[in-house]
């Protein structure tokens, strides 16, 4: 199987904490009911997604989240403008003040290309930590076939492989992330839940929302 591009453009990835006198369910909820709504009215996305962690109950991060911009110029034009300074602001109202940002290349390692998600979905995500020892195209080449065995068992729909590279000022504890989308044979058994391997529900702004609610 050859491995495809499901995009033709970078993304940004952002993990993001939750303040710390915030639940995990409050954050979530500020998130989708205000941060996002406020962020699609003032920036031009093409694609947002935000991956709340549902396990395990504590870690590094509460939140993946996943977008790409209309603007070519992409995160540097949008870190300068108004918009991103009222997002800080916002931001501060139920996030931790650091996170970690990265530029990500998207590839599908099997299965059908990514679609729109018109409802939370549940999958699983790795972060992959290169080892000094190990030359990147090597550490891809291993994460590529990892994936596609995963594939192999039958209970994934789809394996995606994000390769990143971090932004100035900022840093992520990874340089792939792999994403394994189950399908209607998966069970809890059926993947073992090894280390580091974590939970998440995506939800996804449908496409006509990002075009209707940007001012």
């Amino acid at each position: 199987m050859t491995p495809k591009q499901s995009t033709n453009s970078m993304k940004t990835v952002a993990l993001f904490r939750r303040r710390p006198d915030l639940t995990r369910t409050a954050f979530r909820d500020y998130y989708e009911t205000r941060h996002a709504p406020l962020a699609v009215q003032h920036v031009r996305f093409r694609k947002y997604v935000r991956n709340h962690v549902v396990a395990p109950a504590d870690g590094d991060f509460d939140v993946l989240s996943e977008f790409w911009l209309e603007d070519a110029k992409g995160p540097a034009a949008l870190d300068g403008s108004p918009a991103a300074t009222m997002l800080r602001g916002d931001a501060l109202e139920f996030m931790d003040k650091d996170s970690h940002r990265a530029f990500a290349l998207e590839e599908l390692i099997a299965g059908e290309p990514r679609a729109v998600e018109t409802a939370a979905a549940r999958k699983y995500i790795l972060l992959m930590a290169r080892p000094e020892s190990v030359a990147q195209a090597e550490f891809l080449d291993l994460v590529r076939n990892w994936g596609m065995m995963l594939f192999a068992g039958k209970v994934l729909s789809r394996v995606t492989m994000d390769v990143v590279t971090p932004m100035a000022g900022s840093s992520l504890p990874a340089e792939a992330i792999i994403s394994l989308w189950p399908n209607e044979r998966f069970s809890d058994a059926a993947l073992a839940q090894g280390a580091g391997l974590i939970t998440i529900e995506s939800c996804e702004t449908p496409p006509e929302a990002l075009t209707a609610a940007f001012r």
